[in-house]
């Protein structure tokens, strides 16, 4: 019977490697059933780590592998899976299988490749190693087992072997134990600490040993002389001893390669020929004096001497006709082969152009590798001669190869060229709008938390803002940054008031400077969108893969593989088609698609998919340890999956990121606040059980352990109090000193006291004159006494002052050595112990029985101490975000809103699902894919497109990327929908959301017929006499003399319209109410005007009328993912012309339409709505939808009123 791994990978060959903490074994994929695919594996898999319990466990190894699990490089060994085998119970992770050698097995082979090609193999490991580094990875365990070999001779670095995985889970085996001893570098083998140089080194001793063919046997007998000086540095620089004289960084050990690499090839040459007419022209032009053979080979010679480049010459067709142009540094020379020596080329003509043009062309040429000989006649052929057909080939592969390139460059700017430039628009139109002003004479008001200023009279015209907007000022450190600071409250006459935020720092906004409103938010937003955008254009993201995906849908795969009934689901509300596409999402590799039309189920769907994800059923296989991101364009359709989510998986572990006041109350519970709280609370428990498990499991001698840290503690204290006496000497020392000096300033005070005393006597009768002279006579002779005098006082204030300093410091280290002695008695009365002797003899017996255990009792201090300080990290909230995205399964997020976790935090995940993503505009949606490694779109192309304001069109510079309205509408989704292949999208096509009539109003005109209604119509009908219980009905206006449409700033309303649409619900709401039925209604107007209109007369007259309903005005965009029992939805427009606007856009249509369960009332003029059978190039959706309604007159109704 055959041994599985994970119930996934069947075992074919167990333990073809592994060391002293893993096992390696041979498998084949069960899940690739494809037999012109091969199906194995690696599965390496490691032993059970003895640190902390599983759930610990599982998290650091997802974490530690995580790093790995996302690399991709031609060079590195591509992970495909990882998780935790509960029958062996071991950790495992899945790595492509290499048919090939290890260096150490194909050594032989390797030293009999020439200089050039172990060049090329170096190169090829240096630039995978390079990779690595720049993911912060260092491989630790170099050695030529490591380094593959496969059959196409392409290099492939395997086993990070003692990566922070074996540091972190086998912390009782050195690194010393894990890494390789002929490879390490010294500080790997001292056990220090290991960076970017360890690697270096090992490369350059397994490189020493591929160059010269030898096995080292002690690093000092390494002799490099045998080998060429370039390689010679090399080797010598990567392998000194000290890390830092090795290469800096792997990128400079890369130059240097390239360098020697370049001047090998530079020894091999191609030779020239040249004609008579190639001497005549180089004569004509001046470029040498005399139509001589000679000077002309001299001139070629000086114009070949440095770079020169190739490319096809073209005829006036643009057809190769077998010629070459090279480009050398004056002139371009026409090369063809030689026909009587066709493994030469001959220069036929040259062409003079000017230096610009010559350097346009050079951009795309082909750079020769040789260099470039000129000669006549020769016919010896020698080694180093390249011949002239390889070249001729190498020149042609290289345009295919251009032209493939620009072919892919020029699409990928198509496209990320007019994001780009979308989202430059919208910075400029932010800009515009932020109406920058100056003022000046700033007052700050504490009493009612409000400024006052004057803003320039000049220019205070241009104010245009309002209370909701917020305003941010110049800040008084630096004058180019700008603070939010609060609303205005009032304006008049230059003079501002506005209300302060709670947290605004006042001290910090400038007396005078620039006002503006604040788009921090929005600049914010800007700013991850184009980061997202770079992302997919270079690859950035978690899964490059997807990123040529979106430049090209066509090559996204599925393995097809899957077929699913109804009882594998955990949801009883699975149709076929949600089973179809939960099939194809399941079973692509990268990217699904899938169109939800209205009241389809999506978010029943993305529910499920979550279930299978984590769960799988017999036929799929779940991954429990799966990260799943589920984004959307708003809060509501986020918070709506998660609440579904929640009810089909309860026990599901997730987290919302979002601003609090903008989440349902559903979703709150899930904040980050939360789950801090929660999760706090939950690791310090964890820690504690985890220690009180293994304290049991070895048998820990609890009293011994708490004996020997209370010797801890007091040997602790013992040395406090050893170095506070020294301390303590020291000050004594100190206050010695500065007594002394201090009775010597006492002693010339005293004198200087006397002498004061004496001149007072005798100067008592001296007249004040002859005083005044005296003192002048003594001033005049002790001048420099002054400043010396000064001096003494400043060095005696001084010296009084360190006195008391030194006074001070010596009572409070006394203090402190009273308390440490307390401190040192209570411990040892704690110990048993009460003189010295006794204290030292205790000691000396529990350290003895430590001894004996001393590695099982290193190894629990080393676990306790881990678990303090993730106790204390957890409770100083240090890292909880990035552990709460770690511990979650779901998180949800808006798509910028997911943007908003910081650098630090690993925000990668399995899967990301994007809701309604039709809806969000490219830049939008990219942010969240770019963070998975598949990706799930959800969303209907044919409702809503992209929000963008078309007032971006009138910014654009007409000399640059041409922008129109469908660029601005068209969605990532839309575009990905038309191009993916079947295999990868599906469409949800049984609606259970409308009354079968509506349902196919929608199915005919916005889904060909293909929306199927699996409604009852009994169930779905309102019985209103008033409608002949009819679902569907269009009230029309067209003979009223008050039904046209009025203009209204850039808007239209209708007050014939609203006050019909009103004496309808009034006579609905009685019906109602004598059916005892109670129903939502939804009165979508098509434009602003008409819904300000709507609103202003709900709340003033019609308000308080409605008893048996409720009511909710707005325009179509603030209904797209919500539903209602009515719909009233009013046209508007109604006009001589037939002129419809925007209302002709079947989107908006499609989605005011779909949002009625039971009854939809259209009302307007359809007269004017059909007038028009297209509209601008596209068909008039009310012709299709009167048509409707005439043709099904049993079920619907149209009634002028």
């Amino acid at each position: 019977m055959a041994t599985y791994i994970a119930d996934r990978y069947r075992l074919k060959k167990k333990d073809i490697g592994g060391g002293n903490m893993a096992s390696i074994h041979l498998c084949a994929d069960t899940d690739i059933d494809d037999d012109a695919v091969d199906s194995s594996v690696i599965v390496k898999m490691f032993n059970k780590p003895n640190i902390g319990d599983e759930d610990l466990q599982k998290q650091i190894f997802n974490r530690e592998v995580e790093a790995l699990d996302k690399l991709n490089h031609k060079n590195i060994v591509r992970i495909f899976d990882r998780g935790y085998d509960e029958g062996f119970k071991a950790f495992f992770i899945v790595l492509e299988y290499i048919q090939g050698e290890n260096f150490k097995e194909a050594f032989g082979e390797i030293c009999r490749f020439d200089y050039a090609q172990k060049l090329e193999l170096m190169e090829q490991v240096v630039e995978g190693i390079e990779y690595l580094h720049k993911k912060n990875i260092v491989h630790r365990d170099l050695k030529p087992s490591n380094l593959m070999l496969d059959k196409d001779g392409i290099v492939k670095i395997i086993d990070f072997g003692i990566s922070r995985l074996q540091d972190t889970f086998y912390s009782d085996y050195t690194l010393a134990a894990f890494a390789t001893k002929n490879y390490s570098s010294p500080e790997q083998m001292a056990g220090k600490t290991i960076t970017y140089q360890s690697d270096i080194y090992s490369l350059g001793l397994i490189f020493y040993e591929i160059f010269t063919c030898t096995n080292i046997t002690t690093r000092e007998a390494m002799d490099v002389s045998v080998l060429p000086l370039g390689m010679q540095n090399i080797l010598v620089k990567m392998t000194k001893e000290e890390p830092g004289l090795r290469y800096g960084t792997i990128t400079e050990l890369k130059r240097d390669i390239e360098k020697e690499r370049n001047l090998l090839i530079q020894e091999r040459y191609i030779c020239l020929g040249f004609t008579n007419n190639v001497t005549r022209k180089l004569a004509a032009s001046g470029y040498i004096e005399k139509e001589e053979t000679t000077l002309a080979l001299m001139a070629l010679e000086e114009e070949y001497a440095g770079k020169c480049y190739m490319w096809p010459a073209k005829n006036q067709d643009g057809q190769f006709e077998g010629s070459f142009e090279l480009y050398g540094q004056r002139f371009i020379s026409i090369l063809k082969i030689n026909q009587r020596d066709d493994k030469r080329f001959t220069v036929t003509s040259i062409k003079f152009v000017q230096a610009d043009r010559l350097m346009i062309q050079k951009e795309l040429a082909y750079e020769i590798p040789y260099a470039v000989q000129v000669g006549r006649g020769v016919r010896v052929h020698y080694r180093a001669e390249v011949n002239a057909q390889i070249l001729s080939e190498e020149v042609l592969n290289h345009e295919i190869n251009i032209i493939s390139q620009r072919s892919e460059d020029m699409h990928q700017k198509d496209i990320t060229g007019k994001w780009k430039y979308i989202l430059e628009l919208e910075k400029k139109k932010i800009s515009q709008e932020k109406s920058i002003l100056s003022y000046h004479n700033l007052r700050i008001n504490e009493e009612d938390a409000s400024l006052e200023i004057e803003i320039n009279t000049d220019r205070a015209y241009e104010l245009n803002y309002t209370v909701d907007d917020m305003l941010q000022m110049t800040t008084r450190k630096n004058i180019h940054h700008y603070l939010d600071v609060g609303h205005m409250r009032e304006f008049s006459n230059g003079h501002m008031i506005i209300d302060l935020t709670p947290q605004v720092d006042c001290s910090n906004i400038a007396s005078s400077g620039e006002i503006s409103i604040s788009m921090r938010m929005a600049e914010i937003a800007l700013d991850r969108q184009r980061k997202a955008l770079k992302s997919i254009q270079y690859k950035e993201n978690v899964n490059p893969e997807i990123s040529e995906i979106i430049f090209n849908p066509s090559v996204a795969t599925s393995k097809n593989n899957l077929m699913l009934i109804e009882d594998d689901c955990k949801s009883k509300e699975i149709d076929r088609s949600k089973l179809i596409s939960l099939e194809k999402a399941l079973s692509a590799d990268n990217m699904f698609l899938l169109q939800g039309p209205p009241g389809t189920g999506k978010t029943t769907f993305i529910s499920e998919l979550v279930y299978q994800i984590l769960n799988g059923n017999d036929k799929y296989r779940g991954n429990p340890d799966a990260k799943i991101l589920i984004a959307s364009q708003s809060h509501v359709a986020v918070d709506h999956s998660l609440a579904k989510i929640k009810k089909l998986i309860p026990d599901i572990k997730m987290i919302r990121i979002g601003i609090l006041d903008k989440l349902a109350e559903s979703s709150r519970e899930y904040t980050l606040d939360i789950f801090c709280r929660e999760w706090t609370q939950m690791v310090i428990e964890n820690c504690k059980a985890a220690l009180a498990r293994y304290k049991q499991e070895i048998g820990i001698d609890e009293s011994l352990q708490e004996k020997n840290g209370i010797i801890t503690e007091i040997d602790s204290i013992t040395q406090e109090i050893e170095d506070l006496i020294d301390e303590l000497n020291k000050v004594e020392t100190e206050l010695e000193k500065v007594n002394i000096l201090d009775s010597k300033w006492q002693f010339v005070n005293d004198k200087i006291a006397t002498m004061k005393q004496t001149v007072s006597i005798k100067t008592a009768g001296v007249t004040e004159e002859h005083l005044s002279q005296i003192i002048d006579e003594f001033t005049a002779s002790l001048s420099g006494l002054n400043d010396k005098l000064a001096a003494v006082i400043d060095e005696s204030i001084a010296l009084a002052e360190q006195k008391i300093q030194l006074q001070e410091q010596y009572v409070a280290i006394n203090d402190e050595l009273c308390i440490k002695g307390r401190e040192v008695n209570e411990w040892k009365e704690l110990l048993g112990v009460s003189s010295n002797e006794e204290y030292v003899q205790v000691k000396s017996d529990i350290q003895m029985a430590l001894k004996e255990n001393k590695k099982k009792y290193a190894k629990y201090s080393k676990i306790e101490s881990l678990c303090k300080e993730w106790q204390k990290r957890v409770a100083q909230g240090d890292g909880l975000l990035q552990e709460s995205i770690a511990d979650s399964t779901l998180v949800g997020a808006t798509c910028l809103g997911i943007a908003s976790l910081s650098a630090t935090v690993e925000s990668n995940f399995d899967w990301v699902i994007v809701d309604e993503a039709g809806k969000a505009t490219p830049p939008e949606i990219l942010v969240p894919i770019c963070l998975g490694r598949k990706v799930v779109l959800v969303g209907d192309h044919k409702q809503l497109p992209p929000v963008v304001d078309e007032a971006l069109l009138k910014l654009q510079d007409k000399e640059r990327i041409s922008i129109n309205k469908e660029d601005l509408e068209l969605s990532l989704f839309e575009y990905l929908e038309r191009n993916l292949n079947d295999d990868c999208k599906s469409i949800l096509d049984e609606q259970y959301r409308m009354n079968p009539v509506i349902g196919d109003l929608i199915s005919k005109l916005f889904y060909e017929s293909k929306l199927i209604s699996k409604t009852s119509r009994k169930e779905k009908t309102i019985p209103l006499k008033m409608y002949e219980s009819k679902p569907l009905v269009w009230l029309s206006t067209t003979s009223r003399s008050d039904r046209k449409e009025e203009p209204i700033a850039d808007s239209y309303r209708n007050p014939c319209e609203a006050k019909l649409i009103f004496d309808q619900l009034l006579e609905i709401d009685k019906e109602l109410g004598e059916l005892k039925l109670k129903k939502e209604t939804a009165i979508i107007a098509g434009y602003r005007g008409q819904r300000d209109l709507l609103t202003r007369l709900y709340e003033s007259n019609y308000k308080a009328r409605f008893y048996n309903m409720t009511v909710e005005i707005n325009t179509v965009d603030a209904f797209q993912g919500r539903e209602t029992d009515i719909v009233f939805y009013s046209v508007v427009r109604s006009n001589d012309n037939g002129n419809l606007g925007f209302l002709k856009d079947v989107r908006r249509l499609n989605v005011a339409f779909s949002r009625a369960r039971e009854l939809l009332v259209v009302v307007g003029d359809h007269q004017c709505a059909q007038r028009r059978l297209d509209i601008n190039g596209q068909e008039n959706p009310f012709v299709g939808i009167i048509k409707f309604i005439r043709d099904n007159s049993d079920d619907c109704m149209l009634k002028e009123v």
